[in-house]
Formats: structure tokens, sequence, C-alpha cells
């Protein structure tokens, strides 16, 4: 080939020229991705004044295979009143560009003001592309589309971004439809006019082959704030005809077919041949008024509800539509709710209706209207008697719908008939209108703020006011005294709380004379008593009592406590606050009276040589006599506590003399079911015989002359006893324990002495553990006992 030929691929020799393809009113816009070895470019022509604008921008055609031009469009980027071009490259660094271009007439080139870049390796971004005002600022934003997008396979994505000015482009957020599988989404692009007629245009975006190549068109609605991110609505290819296949492949919009001021839309189904049009229907705006009065006096009742007086509101709603070129008459279905922010709630409604002589929360009504046309209908509400929450306030709402729908007459043969209307409405909002109304307060301060005072005392009975302690068992009920305040303004919805020990059991509460307070026992161990129904005044105070039983405290705590809060629905400022709650208590005693009993067997016997040998006991390998002496005893708990534990102490005079030998032997301890134990020393050597240092005539002598009495008792000095000490455990009221006490005395060791009588004297004493919070009943039975 000779050197001037031109070779394939070079220049415009594969060009492709209106693969893609956009007009203005001056421009034509024509896309080339073949030249220049697939670089692409884009090629420009103003028909007004025949103007060929050509791109010689290097950094853009240097690279070879980036598809320039495979989409083209145009819009205002740079100012409002120029057109500038836009180039898409699919495959420039394998991410895909975008390309903004400017026409200079001086040069006749096409010079770059801004360029983006896709995110992701082989998604095709840029082979789609819109230009649309989506926020009505004057300037034209862009939508990018990426369709080969993909997270698992060919989602698709399209970018959106807002024009700031001057051509500078901001990404606003990327639209993906619904992620399906495959679907292509971005594929094709259209803007659509303003389908909604709310001043903002808005866009159709493809995905032609979403639910296995049926294809589906997805609406977005722009807004002030560049595009709304959920689209308002889905067209599925399968929804309307089960034969359509891939549409969604092109869309065409912003034309009024049917002449009804809405533009439509046409999709082409590619796969299936079909072009479907979408006729967009009347926008309607509902203008729903509420008129309530400002406030409401539930001190004065103006109505009647039967024969019973009660306070009651007028309730108005008006309504009317508009809309553009809507035909004939709208039917409105709607609901009229009363205090409906309690019924969100799903608490008790303060005010109703009366229809049909019955009371009901919501009155659903229907009515006809024609363009711009008012109609109102009034009501009356009733308030309901004892309305405890007079704070918040009561919300009416209006939620309606389209009923059906009257054309005008002699318009129904058209060929393409009208179309029903539809209620202008954004996704996740509520269709309804709402208005509210307050209780009449009366207030001195701007912020109506309540100034309450807490004082109160406890009050057991049947005991002395200068007790210091609540006796277990002795109290049957417990009162507390409560005095509250109010030294600021009307105080609305007072309650008085109540916290205090699961063991009590509320009994009632206590008034005077009747004062509008009601107490209601809310959990088992809270109580809320609402105070001066429905509100209380400035500068008054209520007292009442609430008495509760105490029968059943099983005095684990050491305190009674009682946790008092007073609260109202109005502002309380926090300097007034400190006197708003009250901690009563009490400590927790165990108050008993014990007392113990006993005896021993046998309470007397005759020891010495001249008394038989069979009258004893005689251990095994021991020569001594023993004479067996039991005791038992027998600790009582009079009450009227329980008395939790104790100590035993019981003492036995052991020795003769201070040097004498141990005189008795323990051999058993018992203590009845098993309420206790014991401990004691053991004697080592229970058998000890004094030794004979006398003659026989000393002997005799002493035999002869036994005379008197001995006394052995532990509580006088200079006597060595055996200690018993018991730890007992815990003894109801009326409960007794039993101690049974097995001894062998030595008598052996009596023999050597001189008294003809000896006495011993055992002594037992239950002693209340005051780390167990026991206290004896002042001059009660006595705690100690000689044996």
């Amino acid at each position: 080939h000779a050197e001037y030929k031109k070779k394939y691929g070079e220049e415009h020799g594969s060009c492709q020229a209106g693969i893609a393809g956009f007009f203005t009113e001056e421009l034509v816009i024509m896309g080339a991705p073949g030249s220049y070895y697939w670089t692409g470019t884009v090629k420009v022509l103003n028909l007004t004044d025949n103007t060929y604008y050509k791109l010689n921008d290097d950094a853009v055609i240097a690279r070879r295979y980036t598809y320039l031009g495979y989409a083209v469009t145009a819009g205002h980027f740079s100012q409002p009143t120029s057109t500038d071009v836009v180039g898409g490259a699919p495959q420039d660094g394998g991410i895909g560009k975008v390309y903004i271009f400017r026409t200079d007439r001086r040069s006749g080139s096409l010079i770059k003001i801004f360029q983006a870049s896709g995110k992701k390796m082989g998604s095709y971004f840029g082979s789609s592309l819109c230009a649309v005002d989506l926020n009505s600022d004057g300037l034209s934003d862009l939508l990018v589309g990426a369709p080969m997008f993909s997270e698992i396979r060919d989602e698709g994505q399209v970018t959106v971004y807002i024009n700031r000015g001057n051509g500078v482009l901001e990404e606003q957020l990327v639209l993906d439809g619904d992620s399906a599988y495959n679907a292509h989404f971005g594929e094709s692009m259209a803007a659509l006019g303003d389908i909604d007629d709310d001043g903002f245009p808005d866009v159709a975006i493809g995905a032609p082959k979403e639910d296995n190549y049926a294809g589906a068109v997805y609406i977005y609605h722009g807004d002030a704030n560049g595009i709304v991110p959920q689209y308002s609505m889905k067209l599925s290819g399968q929804t309307i005809n089960p034969m359509l296949r891939m549409f969604g492949q092109s869309i065409s919009g912003g034309v009024d077919m049917d002449g009804n001021g809405y533009p439509d839309m046409t999709v082409g189904a590619f796969l299936s041949d079909n072009v479907v049009l979408l006729r967009s229907r009347p926008v309607i705006t509902m203008d729903i008024s509420i008129f309530l009065p400002a406030s409401i006096n539930i001190t004065a009742p103006q109505c009647h509800d039967g024969l019973q007086p009660v306070n009651c509101l007028n309730v108005t709603a008006c309504f009317r539509f508009n809309g553009k070129r809507v035909p004939g008459e709208i039917g409105l279905n709607y609901n009229l709710t009363a205090d409906v922010a309690k019924k969100e709630k799903s608490q008790q409604p303060r005010v109703y209706f009366v229809t049909s002589g019955e009371t009901v929360g919501q009155i659903t009504e229907k009515l006809q209207l024609s363009y711009m046309q008012e109609k109102c209908e009034h009501y009356l509400a009733y308030v309901k008697k004892r309305v405890k929450d007079v704070i918040s306030p009561i919300v009416f709402e209006v939620a309606y719908s389209l009923g059906e729908h009257v054309t005008e007459r002699g318009k129904e043969d058209k060929e393409l008939p009208a179309l029903k209307p539809i209620l202008r409405w954004k996704k996740g909002q509520k269709i309804a209108q709402r208005n509210q109304t307050v209780f009449e307060r009366n207030c001195q301060s701007d912020d109506c703020a309540a100034d309450l005072k807490l004082q109160g005392k406890l009050l057991l009975s049947s005991v002395d006011d200068r007790t210091a302690y609540l006796a277990l068992g002795a109290v049957r009920n417990i009162s507390l005294n409560i005095s509250i305040s109010n030294v600021g303004d009307d105080a609305y919805d007072t309650n008085v709380f109540f916290n205090f020990s699961g063991e009590l059991f509320f009994i009632k509460m206590w008034q005077k004379e009747e004062l509008g307070i009601a107490c209601e026992l809310l959990e088992s161990d809270f109580l809320k008593c609402s105070v001066g129904f429905p509100f209380m005044r400035s500068k008054s105070r209520y007292e009442f009592s609430v008495i509760f039983d105490t029968s059943h405290l099983s005095g684990q705590e050491e305190t009674l406590t009682f946790l008092v809060t007073a609260q109202s629905g109005n502002l309380e400022r926090t300097e007034s606050l400190h006197d708003n709650t009250l901690t009563l208590s009490v400590p927790l005693m165990h108050e008993v009276d014990s007392s113990i009993n006993g005896e021993v067997f046998p309470t007397s016997f005759f020891y010495g040589d001249s008394v038989e040998t069979s009258n004893f006991v005689q251990l095994e390998n021991h020569e001594c006599l023993f004479q067996s002496l039991n005791f038992t005893l027998q600790v009582y708990n009079a009450g009227p506590s329980t008395l939790p534990g104790a100590f035993l102490d019981i003492s036995f005079p052991n020795r003769l003399s201070a040097t004498g030998a141990e005189i008795f032997h323990v051999q058993q301890m018992m203590v009845g079911q098993d309420k206790g134990r014991c401990s004691f020393h053991r004697n080592p050597s229970p058998c000890v015989i004094p030794q004979e240092n006398e003659n026989i005539f000393h002997t005799i002598f002493a035999f002869f002359t036994k005379s008197g009495r001995k006394v052995l008792d532990c509580e006088r000095p200079g006597r060595s006893c055996l200690i018993i000490r018991c730890n007992l455990s815990s003894l109801a009221k009326a409960e007794s324990c039993d101690i049974s006490v097995y001894t062998l005395l030595n008598t052996e060791i009596l023999k050597k002495d001189s008294s003809s009588v000896i006495q011993f004297v055992t002594r037992a004493r239950v002693r209340v553990d005051p780390d167990l919070r026991v206290v004896e009943v002042p001059n009660g039975t006595p705690e100690e006992k000689p044996v």
C-alpha cells in the first residue's frame, strides 16, 4: 500500500459514526467510538452557523480502545445559557470515563471542562448518559450508567453527579435499583420531564435483563437536593405482558402523547420487538385543613353526653384539591381520628365522637369534590371524664385516599380515555393531615412551671412514737403520712409514686375528706397516687396516708425503706426538684422474750462407803464410783418476733477447791430437732481417787466429825467451773428448744470433803446475738435459770 493510503483503523476508517447521537435546537452531536483505532471521538455540528467542532485534546485521544463517543448527550453544565457536550468512554483505563466539553467557537474545538472515572474494572462506566436538571436550578446534572458493574454478576449501577456551577460536578449518590442478578441496571436512561407535577424533572432507568431477560424500568424523582434515592415506581415487563423480553433496553420520554398535560414514556422491548407506551396519570394535591379551638377548658363543661355534663370541642375538616388538567370530579375517602398520638402508642384516647348513639374514636366518610371547590364537614368531639394526661396535646388526623373518579360528560369516547388521577405522595410518608389543640392551663410564669414539695413520716401502729425500730411480728401495719404542696403554677397530672419492699402489702389509702386522690398499685412494690385531679392548683396542699401490711416481713433486710417521689406533667425547674423526693426508713429488729427452764435427775443422792456400790456407775477399767446426773433444759421464745439465733451458756461447779480434781465428766449432749451445736472441755481423767495420807485414827475422826453444808456455785468468786457453750439456731414465736446434758459425778472426790451436805448449783443463761438485730422485750421473763 502507498503511504498516503489510509490503513484500516486509522483516523475515521472504522469510526462507527452514529452509534450514539443527540440533538438540541442548535447542535447535532454524534459519537464515533471506532475512530483512531477505537480511541473514539465526538463530532459536533452547529446548524445555525454551520460550525463544525472537533476534539483536539491529546490527553483524551492519545489512548487507543477507549471507545469515546459510545454514548453522548448535551446540557447546560458551565452556564444556564450555554450548551456543553458530554461523551462517554466505557473502555478508558478498563474502568470507563466520562468527559464534558465546552464548544469554543473561535478555534472550532471541543475543550474538556470535567471528567469522571468509574470505580470497577469492566463496569462499562460511561456507556449510557443522561443530562437533566434534577434540582431545577438552571444547570444540568448528569447520570452516568455502568450496566456491567458487578458484585455478583452484572447488577449494574448509575452514578448521579450534581452540578455546583461552572462545570464543577459533585457525586451525590449511586443508584442500583433492586441490585438484581444480571439486570444490567443503567443500560438505558431517559429524562422524562416532570411527570408528578412537583416542579422537578424525573428520570427513568432501564434494567433490560432483570428477571431472566423480562426487563424492568425504574422511575426516580428529582427534588431540591438532586434526586430521591429510593425509586418511586418499578415497571416490570413480566407484569405488563409476559411476552415482553428485554423491556427497558431503550427508553424515550418528555413528550405528552395523550394531551393530558403530563409527559409520557415509551419503552422498547428489544428481544420481543415491542414498544410500550406508558401514559402519565394526572397528579392531585390535596389541601386539607383541620380547625380546632386554641385550647380546651376542662373546668367548665360546655356540653352534655346524655344527662352528664362533659367538656367538648368543635372539629371542622375542610377539603379541596388542585392539579393540572384533572378531568371531572374526584371521590375522596377519609378517616377522622381523635387523639391519634395516643392511639399510635396503644393508649386510650382522651376524646371521642358520638355517631348513631355509639362512642367511637374514628369517623369514616366519603365525599365528591370538583376542581378548587372547598367542602367543610363539622363534628363535635367529647372529652372523657377524669382525663389524667392534660399536658400532651390532643392530635386530630385526617387520613385520606382517592375514591371513585367521575370523568366529564361527553369525553368518555376519546381514543385514549381519561386516566384516573393519583394522589401526590412520597414513599415513606403517610397520606394524612394533622392538627392539634391543648388543654387550657392557668399559668403565671412563661414556662408554666410547677413547684412540688413533699413531706412525710412513718407511723407504726400500736407502738410508742419513741420506739426507734419496727419489731418484726409485733407491728401489723405501717402508715406513711404524706403531705404534698405546690408553690408554683397549677400542676397537671400530679402523681406521688411509692417504691417499697416486695414483702409489704398495700392495704389502702386514707384521707380526711374527699380531695381527689386515687391510688393504683402498678406493681407489687410500686404504688401510684394521683393528686388533685384534674390539676393541683397553685398554693394548694394535700395530706393523705397510705397503709401497708407488715406481717410478712422476713427481716432479711436491715432497714425498711420507702422512696417517695412527686411528679407532674408540667416542667419543673431544676433548682426546685430537691424536695420532690423523700426517703423514709425504719430499722427492722427482732424483738423477743426468751426464757430458759431446767431440771436435774436425780435431784439428790447419798454417797460414801456405807452406800451400796450398785447405786453408782463404774466405767470400764476405772475403780471410781460415779453418780449419773442428767440435766434437761428448755429455751423458749415467747415472741413477738422470730429469734434468729442465740447463745446458751451452761456452767457446772467442777472442783471442790481451786486445786482439786475435776468432778464432772460429760458423757453426751443432745440439742432437740438439731437446732444447735454445743462445745465444752472434756475431762481427760474422769477417774481420780485422792491419795490416803492420813492414818486410820484420822479417818475415823473425820467420819464422826462431818458436819455442815457446802454450796458450790459458779457465781461465787474463786470457783472453777465446767462451761458448755451452745449456738442455737432460729426459734419462731412460741417455739422451744430442748437441750439434754448427760454427766457423771466422781463420788470418790466427795468422800474426802468434810461437809455432810454438798449442794451443786448449775446455771444456764440464754443470750441474744446483737449482730442479728435482736433485742429482748423489756421486763420480760428471765433469761437465766439455776438448777
